[in-house]
C-alpha cells in the first residue's frame, strides 16, 4: 500500500492560492463544493454577479505604507514573485489572509532544465505547448503557454541551484500517479511526458515527508526562506479588498483588512502581483463559470474557503477582463477515503460501467477524460469491475510501480471487503445484484469488452492494448468510481507576461496576475500531458514576473538570472 498518499492527496494539486497553511492538511467537503465558503450576494441584491458590481471605495484607510511590489497571496506563486522581486532588489511585501505561507502537492512540471537533459528527457517546448494549448481546443494563449514551456528549465535551474545550497535536492516526480515508461510513446490522446519533479531533502516515503506533510511543502520553504533572506516581508492574517487605481489610470497599490481590523494600504511603485488562487470556494462562480464541479463527490482544497476568487473580484472592479478560455476544473478520480487502495480507477483502468450496466468511456487513469464521463452517467455513479488476475493487470499497466503499489495491498482489500468499499463475487450475476446493475447487461458488457481485449483493440473508446484488463477469472471484484474537484482554474485575461488586460486587450499598468488566478492557460479541462504543469507554472511565473518587475521590464525582456 502506498501509505503515504492521503496525505499528499488532501489538497494534492491546487496551487497559487491565497490560502491554506504549509503545515496544514486540507480537508474534503463532501457532495460538492456547496459545502464550502458560502457566495457572495452580489446577484441576489442587484440582479447582477457579484464581480460586475464594484463595492464603494474603501475611505477609512487608517495607514498607508510604501513598496515597490506588492504580491497578493503566499501560495506557491505569490512566494517565488516575493522571492525573485526581493532577491533583485525591490522593496517587497506580500499580503496572506491565512497564518502562513500555503503548498501543497508532490510534483511540479517544467521543460528544458539542466537536470532534465542529464537525465534524458529533452522536449521540444513547442511540442509541450501544443498539447496543453489543443487540450483546451485551442482556446488558450498558446504564447502564454510557451512561456511556461521555454523559460520554466532556466527558472528550475534557479531553483536547483538554490536547493543545493540548503540541502534541497529535485528527484523525478514522487507521486504515484506520476507516469513514466511508455506513456510518453502513445498516441496524442494519452501521451504523457516526464516532466515533473520533487524536491526533497530525504525521509520521503513515497508521497509524503516523514513529518506526513506533502512533499511540496520542502519547496515552499525553500522559496519562502530565501524571501525572507532576500528582505521581503510577509503580513498573515491580512485579506486584500480592493485595488488601488483602475485600468484607466493604472493600479498603483491594494487596500488591505488587516487581523486587528484596520484597513491599511500597501503602495507598489513597480506592480501589485495577484496571486490569489482558484475559485472553488465561491459557490457563486463555481455556479457560474464550472457548474460541471458540483457533479463531483468532494471539493478538496487546503483549507476549505480560502479559494474565493478574491483576485478576480478585485481585477474585475478594476476594469479586468476574466479568462477568455473556460474554467478548467482539476477533477481527479479519488476522495480521500479511497487514496489507500491502489486499485482503483486514480491507478488501474479497469472495464467501467455505469448504472445500467454499460460502459461508458475510456478507462485510462488520464485525468480528466473517466471523472467526465462519470459525472454524466446516469445517476452520476459508475464502477470499475476487474477480476482475481488484477497482479497481472498490474504489472502490465504499471510495471515501473509494481513493488509500489503492491507494496501492503492485500491488508487494504481485506479492509475494503469488511467495509463494503470493495465488493466480491464468484458469479458476474452475483457481483451485478451487490452492486444494483442489470445482470445481462453487465454480462453483455464484460462479453463486447472481452472480445476487443483479447483482439488487442478497443474500437469503442480507443483504450491502447496495455491498459485493456479482460474480466474472466473468479472472483470479480468492483469498486466505484469517484471523482474530487481539487481546484478550479480560472482567472483575469492576460497576456503573455502576464500583464492583466482589459476587455480590449490592452495591459493595465502595473498589475499582474499569476498562478491560478492567470487566466488563458488551461481551458475546459486540467490535461495531464505535462503533469504538474500547474504547479510548474506557479513558480515559472511567479519568478519571471517578480524579476520583471523589480527591473521594470516584462517577461519578453527580461533575461532571468
Amino acid at each position: 500500500m502506498d501509505i503515504n498518499r492521503r496525505s499528499f492527496l488532501k489538497g494534492a494539486f491546487a496551487t497559487g492560492a491565497v490560502a491554506a497553511a504549509a503545515v496544514a492538511l486540507p480537508g474534503c467537503s463532501p457532495s460538492s463544493s456547496k459545502e464550502q465558503a458560502p457566495s457572495a450576494s452580489g446577484e441576489a441584491a442587484t440582479g447582477k454577479h457579484t464581480w460586475e458590481v464594484a463595492p464603494a471605495a474603501i475611505a477609512d484607510v487608517a495607514e498607508t505604507q510604501d513598496f515597490d511590489v506588492v504580491v497578493v497571496g503566499a501560495g506557491l506563486a505569490g512566494i517565488n514573485a516575493a522571492e525573485a522581486a526581493a532577491r533583485n532588489g525591490a522593496k517587497t511585501v506580500v499580503i496572506e489572509r491565512n497564518t502562513t505561507f500555503s503548498v501543497r502537492g508532490v510534483d511540479v512540471g517544467h521543460i528544458g532544465s539542466k537536470f532534465h537533459k542529464e537525465n534524458g528527457f529533452d522536449l521540444d517546448p513547442r511540442v509541450a505547448a501544443r498539447f496543453l494549448h489543443q487540450a483546451s481546443h485551442q482556446t488558450t494563449n498558446y504564447d502564454l503557454i510557451y512561456v511556461w514551456a521555454s523559460r520554466s528549465g532556466e527558472v528550475f535551474d534557479y531553483i536547483e541551484d538554490l536547493g543545493s545550497k540548503n540541502g534541497v535536492s529535485m528527484v523525478p516526480a514522487l507521486s504515484g500517479t506520476a507516469k513514466y515508461g511508455n506513456w510518453a510513446t502513445l498516441p496524442d490522446q494519452w501521451r504523457v511526458y516526464p516532466d515533473a519533479v520533487s524536491f526533497v531533502r530525504g525521509g520521503e516515503k513515497y508521497d509524503a515527508r516523514d513529518d506526513g506533510q506533502p512533499v511540496n511543502v520542502t519547496l515552499g520553504e525553500l522559496v519562502y526562506n530565501s524571501a525572507v533572506d532576500n528582505g521581503a516581508e510577509f503580513v498573515f492574517e491580512a485579506r486584500a479588498e480592493q485595488l488601488v487605481g483602475d485600468a484607466a489610470s493604472g493600479v498603483t497599490g491594494v487596500v488591505v483588512t488587516t487581523k486587528d481590523g484596520k484597513h491599511v494600504q500597501y503602495n507598489a511603485k513597480k506592480g501589485v502581483i495577484l496571486a490569489t488562487g482558484d475559485i472553488g470556494g465561491n459557490q457563486e462562480m463555481v455556479d457560474a463559470f464550472c457548474p460541471i464541479s458540483n457533479r463531483s463527490d468532494s471539493n478538496c482544497y487546503a483549507p476549505a474557503g480560502f479559494n474565493n476568487g478574491d483576485g478576480l473580484l478585485m481585477g474585475m472592479w478594476a476594469g479586468a477582463a476574466m479568462s477568455k478560455s473556460e474554467a478548467a476544473p482539476m477533477i481527479h478520480q479519488f476522495t480521500l477515503d479511497t487514496l489507500e487502495f491502489n486499485l482503483t480507477s486514480f491507478i488501474m483502468s479497469w472495464l467501467a460501467v455505469n448504472a445500467n450496466g454499460e460502459r461508458y468511456g475510456a478507462e485510462m487513469p488520464f485525468e480528466p477524460m473517466l471523472t467526465n464521463a462519470r459525472m454524466n452517467t446516469p445517476g452520476n455513479v459508475a464502477w470499475s469491475v476487474f477480476d482475481a488476475d488484477y497482479e497481472t493487470y498490474l504489472m502490465q499497466q504499471q510495471p515501473e510501480r509494481f513493488d509500489r503499489f503492491m507494496d501492503g495491498l492485500d491488508a487494504v482489500m481485506e479492509k475494503w471487503l469488511g467495509n463494503g468499499k470493495l465488493v466480491k463475487a464468484d458469479t458476474l450475476d452475483d457481483l451485478a445484484k451487490q452492486i444494483d446493475v442489470p445482470a445481462d447487461a453487465l454480462k453483455a458488457t464484460v462479453e463486447r469488452y472481452n472480445s476487443m481485449a483479447e483482439a488487442g483493440e478497443d474500437v469503442d473508446f480507443n483504450v491502447p492494448a496495455q491498459w485493456l484488463a479482460p474480466v474472466k477469472t473468479p472472483p470479480f471484484y468492483a469498486t466505484k468510481n469517484v471523482c474530487s474537484t481539487l481546484t478550479i482554474p480560472f482567472g483575469l485575461h492576460v497576456n503573455a507576461d502576464s500583464q492583466v488586460l482589459t476587455a480590449e486587450d490592452e495591459p493595465i499598468g502595473g498589475l499582474f496576475a499569476i498562478g491560478n488566478v492567470q487566466g488563458d492557460f488551461f481551458g475546459k479541462d486540467y490535461p495531464v500531458h505535462c503533469p504538474g504543469v500547474s504547479h510548474g507554472r506557479c513558480v515559472t511565473f511567479g519568478q519571471l514576473v517578480g524579476e520583471a518587475c523589480a527591473k521594470d521590464t516584462t517577461i519578453g525582456e527580461l533575461d532571468f538570472a
